[in-house]
């Protein structure tokens, strides 16, 4: 295998569920690939809950021998996890609880900031180094997507709250993801199933930043792009596949952290387009870290393959390649 096509695995973030590895992990991992999602079910992500058969399959045991088998493989890699405040706790059954965001919203930023540390020694003990989390979208109206699943309404709020997370997780050497950037104020329709467009102007957009600007200052290591189709930009595209907005967070919030996207295969980042020009897509806007669904796993060498012939026409200069694998590497080594 070349180095670029192992360069190339580097850059792809599969989600995997259940948590085993199986032979598609196993080669991914095998061939380059240094970063994986554990993910939930549709269901669990709806409910905010894991189901009673995983939190009793999924022992500490169970979570610490996967990690060791995955990292005899990859060695140093990035294992993430979401652990929302306002949405889903992926660790639940292995890991502190996470408060109630009513309750989250009533403590101190010092309170929260021990909640969200205890949570995360859980998290490293089990073997997790990146946390998807939080959530620093602040809510204007309708969101079909978002709703109850944000920190707090108010964006001063949303701040202090997602500053309290990042700091919390750091103390415990867990990495942060702010998510979604450039925010999603009001949605109406579902991106991962539909065409959802968001129809803020970028002054709109920017009013709402408070938490994404606060949990940068605090040291948080990624940002999550979003999914929706961004009208305040042109071409009119998914977050995840905006170059303006990647310039946007790398020059007006300082952010030099690892910039990955929301899954490439939700309907409103992939719409029509083959799989394979959306990750080339997604590393041309300056995304570093492209998740995938785990119904494309299997597909991973394909990706993979579009990415290394994307070089070899000139559609991806090797540099922007390699400066994406670089900040996937700083990640996975630092934690």
């Amino acid at each position: 295998m070349s180095q670029m096509l192992a360069t190339a695995f580097s850059v792809l973030f599969p989600v995997v569920d259940p948590l085993e590895l199986n032979d598609d992990l196993r080669r991914f991992l095998g061939s380059g690939g240094r970063s994986v999602l554990l993910g939930e079910t549709a269901e669990e992500y709806r409910r905010g809950q894991m189901s009673d058969e995983r939190l009793q399959i999924e022992t500490l045991d169970k979570w610490q021998g996967f990690v060791g088998q995955a990292r005899e493989l990859a060695g140093d890699m990035i294992l993430a996890a979401d652990a929302d405040i306002s949405a889903v706790h992926r660790l639940q059954g292995v890991a502190c609880a996470l408060p109630s965001p009513a309750v989250a919203q009533a403590m101190t930023a010092d309170e929260l900031e021990e909640v969200c540390f205890q949570m995360a020694l859980g998290v490293r003990e089990a073997g997790v180094n990146l946390v998807l989390s939080p959530t620093a979208d602040v809510l204007s109206g309708p969101n079909v997507w978002l709703q109850g699943k944000t920190l707090a309404g108010d964006p001063l709020k949303a701040a202090e709250m997602a500053a309290a997370y990042v700091r919390g997780v750091r103390r415990a050497k867990v990495g942060s993801t702010l998510k979604h950037f450039p925010g999603h104020p009001q949605l109406a329709k579902l991106p991962a199933t539909e065409e959802a467009f968001l129809t803020s102007s970028m002054s709109a957009l920017r009013s709402g930043w408070s938490a994404f600007k606060s949990g940068i200052e605090a040291g948080a290591d990624a940002v999550m792009l979003g999914p929706a189709i961004v009208e305040a930009v042109t071409p009119a595209v998914s977050a995840s596949l905006s170059p303006d907005l990647v310039h946007i967070l790398r020059s007006e919030l300082g952010f030099n952290g690892l910039v990955m996207t929301i899954d490439l295969d939700h309907r409103s980042v992939q719409r029509d387009a083959p799989i394979e020009e959306v990750v080339v897509a997604a590393l041309n806007a300056g995304a570093d870290l492209l998740l995938i669904s785990a119904r494309l796993l299997p597909k991973a060498g394909v990706l993979a393959q579009a990415i290394v012939e994307a070089v070899a026409q000139g559609r991806l200069s090797v540099e922007r390649l390699n400066a994406a694998a670089q900040a996937v590497a700083r990640v996975a080594a630092s934690r």
